[in-house]
């Protein structure tokens, strides 16, 4: 009797061993838009820039609202635009605008849980080429991983490994090439299971995407990226989908020290467009348990980028009821397809899940598109104060490993090597 019973136990144990092994492993990785942890020059010593609220304020004052979601997720990424360094050495003055904030101010960043910060915009060589250094140095000091261009970054959780590169406008021409070729090395030898590329482009306080934008996404998904997350016009454009790939065309701003006040500006004339609206994208990717990717889905989280409008207070905060429905609606006139509705009770809009290999249709809207010159409907700024959660620290320890871009078609690696 006993035999029988551990041949049943042993028969039921190896029944459910497929079920064990076979069992998806998820990752979660948050996007925020464009973060200038600095002031201008000009409004450096002012008492409304962001200089002088991290004085009065303190170094967790600025990421507070989100210090709960970023040590949650399994990855948070910022685009930081700008630079680290403690005197103007290098200044490029033909700029009307440069971001700096002194290299102390990694203490803002190193008060949530970020883990790594694209590099490729129109702001890290605001002074020079030594002062994109001094950048590079200080985030990696403070523990922050950064990449662009030529470097890209390496999330490895569960055994899983995502690669993120980061590219903008001006140095797609000339790179792009290296990037496809690097993704295509890293999926076929295994060294990544999944790509995302971070884009800074666009028309800045255009609510709508251009045509470059679409088709540097789908080149770049075509070429092996699985998600493609955008920044650069300060406001939010639409979500589109691409061979069962998400693209965000722009999240907006988020901690934005360039701006002391909330800019709205009018889009063909009679469309108030503005940068109090942004959008949190929180990205799931579902792999299977030996590492091939499933499909992924997206929540995003409306947010407003002050609570004091018109001014800027440089704390930016989830919001629900009408302020979301304000966000999502600019997001909205920029989407070909009909978003989910608003969950009150996530605080976030959950997206359809996009499986590997199975044609998706998405929802069409509801009405047809506007018309040329058509506005739609118009948006206007009503910012209320939302709470504050307590921040929380960093999450437990994860493997992130930083990798050098490879600048040409590499021979296979050895049988055996990571």
């Amino acid at each position: 009797m006993r035999k029988a019973l551990l041949m049943t136990a042993a028969l039921l144990l190896i029944l459910c061993l497929p079920v064990w092994a076979g069992a998806d492993k998820v990752i979660r990785v948050t996007f925020t838009g464009d973060c200038t942890i600095g002031s201008t020059e000009r409004t450096r010593g002012m008492e409304n820039s962001l200089d002088a609220y991290a004085m009065r304020e303190g170094y967790d004052y600025f990421f507070r609202n989100f210090a709960d979601m970023f040590a949650s997720d399994d990855a948070t990424v910022i685009n930081f635009e700008g630079v680290l360094q403690d005197s103007r050495a290098n200044e490029n003055q033909n700029k009307v605008y440069r971001f700096r904030g002194p290299i102390e101010f990694t203490n803002i960043v190193t008060s949530v849980s970020i883990e790594a910060a694209a590099l490729a915009n129109n702001h890290v060589g605001d002074y020079g080429a030594l002062g994109l250094d001094r950048t590079k140095e200080a985030l990696a000091n403070a523990g922050v991983s950064w990449f662009r261009i030529d470097r890209y970054y390496l999330l490895v959780k569960d055994g899983i490994r995502i690669a993120f590169f980061a590219i903008d406008s001006s140095s797609l021409q000339n790179n792009i090439d290296t990037i496809r070729s690097t993704m295509s090395y890293l999926k076929r030898n295994g060294q990544a299971d999944a790509c995302v590329v971070c884009y800074h482009g666009g028309t800045e306080y255009d609510p709508k995407h251009n045509v470059y934008q679409t088709r540097t996404a789908e080149r770049l998904i075509d070429s092996g990226a699985d998600l493609i997350i955008m920044h650069h016009p300060h406001v939010v454009q639409g979500i589109g989908m691409y061979r069962n790939r998400y693209i965000c065309y722009s999240l907006g701003n988020f901690v934005f020290g360039g701006n002391c006040e909330i800019r709205t500006e009018m889009w063909r004339g009679h469309r108030p467009v503005t940068s109090l609206y942004a959008i949190v994208v929180q990205a799931e990717f579902t792999f299977s348990d030996d590492g091939k990717y499933l499909g992924q889905r997206l929540l995003v989280y409306p947010t407003f980028i002050s609570g004091s409008a018109p001014h800027n207070d440089y704390q930016p905060r989830l919001v629900t009821g009408e302020d979301a429905a304000l966000v999502l609606t600019d997001v909205q006139f920029d989407t070909a397809f009909r978003l989910p509705e608003f969950n009150e009770e996530t605080g976030c809009v959950e997206l359809v899940y996009l499986p590997v290999g199975e044609p998706i249709e998405l929802p069409p809207l509801a009405t047809p598109k506007p018309a040329p010159g058509d506005t739609g409907p118009v948006a206007t700024p009503v910012p209320t104060p939302t709470p504050t959660p307590e921040n929380t620290g960093k999450p437990g320890t994860l493997d992130l490993v930083d990798q050098p871009l490879m600048t040409r078609e590499p021979e296979p690696l050895p049988s055996g090597d990571e």
